[in-house]
């Protein structure tokens, strides 16, 4: 991935893929975007009913795209305008316009650090 355009348009391969065959009004996801990761919830409605069930079964590879483009505009941020989101939600709607919004709060049970599950460093030591 190498343009924020490219990462706008994975995610909304990302809902697609989501939504398949299914009628809806309205749909998007919310990607948290932690250190080394990122994680994905995704939702359409329909005639005022939410479903947050199912979906990617024709295009798995999308969710592997559009957890990268999340990743990818974190990075594009805080190298561009030195701020770093947590989060964002993109909303896209039937005739192919979308929204976007970053989430610039850290959560609160959320602790960034290097160490890995084993090493040495991250567990206490015994006196």
């Amino acid at each position: 991935m190498n343009t924020v355009e490219e990462a706008y348009q994975n995610l909304g391969q990302y809902v697609l893929a989501f939504i398949g065959n299914r009628p809806w009004d309205a749909a998007g996801c919310r990607m948290s975007v932690y250190g080394k990761m990122a994680s994905g919830y995704q939702w359409l409605t329909w005639q005022g009913q939410k479903d947050d069930k199912g979906g990617f079964e024709g295009n798995t590879a999308s969710i592997w795209k559009g957890l990268e483009a999340a990743t990818f505009l974190r990075d594009d941020l805080l190298r561009n305008q030195g701020q770093r989101i947590w989060a964002l939600e993109f909303r896209l709607a039937p005739d192919g316009t979308f929204k976007i919004e970053y989430d610039y709060n850290q959560p609160d049970d959320y602790e960034e650090t290097d160490a890995l599950v084993g090493d040495d460093d991250s567990l206490p030591s015994n006196p």
